[in-house]
């Protein structure tokens, strides 16, 4: 793959693969507190999805930009982070405490130091090991229970091997439901912004 072919296809990842769960959010919040509340849960569980899809793929765009042992374009060709590569993508980023930090293991310039700087203050990657455990060996079971307070709690169940069980847990509440979009919202936006980074220097922009 040449120059050219790798930013073509670099380009097409950034703007849809990449993109695709911010898309799928937005929508899902337009119209979440709209619909019949029996639907609630069934879009919420579709918000967290998306939520550990965006971020899996930022740690996948991180980990091709960072190693740099193949060109990102086939790093990028296999599949998501496991749970095993997410917690040391979050122990990586958790270490970070300045954004020029993140910059320098990408091998980016400032163009993205926003996003680094967002990212260095989110600091909760590791919130996320539980839904991604559950969510990345496909489409989990889905409930919902009360707690003791009687709040609504989403529960997120997948089986990973014979009797074994992986679980996560979300109240039902509106804060949490709008963090998941904006989580999402957030994951893609960094993730394109490093893309572009990396994108434009070798474009020689």
């Amino acid at each position: 793959m040449n120059v050219d072919d790798e930013i073509i296809y670099l380009r097409g990842f950034e703007q849809t693969t990449v993109t695709k769960p911010q898309v799928v959010a937005d929508n899902v919040l337009a119209g979440i507190f709209l619909t019949d509340t029996r639907y609630r849960a069934a879009l919420t569980a579709l918000l967290l999805q998306e939520a550990v899809e965006a971020g899996r793929r930022l740690a996948l765009v991180c980990g091709a930009l960072a190693s740099r042992a193949a060109p990102p374009a086939r790093a990028l060709r296999r599949p998501l982070p496991d749970l095993d590569e997410w917690r040391a993508f979050a122990e990586t980023v958790g270490a970070f405490e300045e954004p020029q930090q993140v910059l320098d293991w990408l091998h980016v310039d400032a163009s993205a130091s926003q996003s680094a700087e967002e990212m260095v203050a989110f600091g909760g990657f590791s919130r996320l090991s539980a839904a991604v455990r559950v969510l990345e060996g496909g489409p989990p079971e889905v409930a919902v229970e009360r707690d003791e307070a009687g709040t609504a709690v989403l529960v997120l169940r997948a089986y990973p091997r014979p009797g074994e069980r992986a679980e996560a847990r979300l109240p039902l509440v509106d804060g949490q439901i709008i963090a998941l979009g904006d989580m999402a919202g957030d994951f893609v936006a960094w993730t394109r912004d490093f893309l572009g980074a990396y994108l434009d220097a070798r474009a020689g922009r």
